[in-house]
């Protein structure tokens, strides 16, 4: 720490990364005031702080490869993920420990006065979310599937457990840390999931593998619901009433949102924050019931996924966004996409 600071019991890595970039050095142990932040909130937020290590990283997806403990789930992580850069993740190892990555950018000491402040508000925000993961795994407060579940259960279950894990964090996360923090904006989080519905659904239509459909499609309708849970998380913090506004007349939202959303947020009314503790009863019976409202969005926004069948219904290549869009302005990549996206989808088994 700084100033004669007793050190926090967390264990502070720093991997990837020129120390001096970030004004860490070892003796006397020192960091920069915004570290230094984030390192005690972390100590003083985590049930037992001498089981959790902050890496500072200047890699993610290489520091996500090195200490997550099911390789394949470090295979597929990438630092630029859609739209976005990985602000932070946590990660649960197998012995209990939990291990929380922040990216050095945000404490680099070479950027101008602004872009200084913008990180360190950023890294408060960012560091005050992973926290309440790493209260829930200390507290027992995960839930997963029985792994002997369905292939489908384990997807959907296994979705609507993970979404309700960041709505509990992300409820957490108080005013104070919010300040110039992006909106999620329903509207576009709506728009976002139909290009990317169309972009799984032409791809598919190439190579027609069953398995790879049920993967883009499902990830595509749980980033969606996510961002919801997202948004519908700021605005229990920072109410406005104006959270459906520009969404309620999508046709996309009519079709797989619309009739579930006040069961949704039904749902979310019983999920408590990241520092209570809920019964494992509780957490099964919203991650189940929340998965059959992902089963019905789903069907709604035309995939049907039925024990190991899974199928897009025909209108949904039939309406795709590809046939209002204007000829002249279409790239090459999206003309050669529109055409896929109109041949005749078609489903499958799926296979295990």
């Amino acid at each position: 720490m700084t100033g004669g600071t007793p050190q926090p019991l967390v264990e502070l890595l720093i991997e990837g990364v020129d120390l001096e970039l970030v004004d860490v050095t070892l003796e006397p142990p020192s960091v920069p005031k915004a570290l230094a932040w984030c390192w005690g909130h972390l100590d003083r937020s985590a049930p037992d702080p001498s089981r959790v290590q902050l890496v500072v990283t200047g890699y993610m997806a290489g520091s996500v490869a090195r200490w997550s403990p099911d390789q394949d789930t470090a295979g597929i992580h990438t630092v630029g993920h859609g739209a976005g850069l990985s602000a932070g993740k946590t990660i649960r190892l197998p012995d209990g420990r939990a291990v929380v990555l922040l990216p050095a950018h945000y404490f680099r000491n070479d950027l101008d006065s602004d872009q200084t402040e913008v990180n360190e508000l950023i890294a408060r925000r960012v560091l005050v979310h992973e926290a309440q993961h790493v209260v829930m795994h200390q507290n027992g407060q995960v839930y997963q599937p029985d792994p002997t579940a369905s292939f489908r259960d384990l997807n959907l279950v296994g979705g609507a457990a993970a979404i309700i894990e960041e709505y509990r964090a992300e409820i957490s996360v108080g005013e104070e840390f919010r300040r110039g923090e992006p909106v999620w904006e329903p509207a576009a989080i709506i728009a976002d999931l139909q290009a990317n519905l169309d972009t799984a659904v032409a791809t598919y239509q190439g190579h027609r593998a069953v398995d790879r459909l049920v993967f883009e499609v499902t990830s595509c309708v749980l980033i969606g619901w996510r961002g919801l849970a997202y948004a519908a998380a700021r605005d229990g913090v920072v109410p406005d009433g104006r959270l459906l506004s520009g969404v309620r007349t999508d046709p996309v939202w009519l079709r797989g949102f619309d009739a579930f959303w006040p069961v949704f947020t039904a749902v979310l009314e019983r999920i408590e924050p990241a520092d209570a503790v809920m019964s494992r009863q509780a957490l099964e019976d919203a991650a189940a019931e929340f998965a059959r409202i992902l089963g019905h969005s789903m069907t709604g926004l035309g995939f049907r996924w039925q024990d190991d069948r899974f199928a897009i219904e025909p209108w949904f290549v039939e309406s795709s966004t590809y046939a209002d869009a204007r000829a002249d302005g279409l790239t090459a990549m999206q003309r050669l996409r529109m055409k896929w996206a109109r041949r005749p989808a078609r489903g499958g088994r799926i296979r295990r």
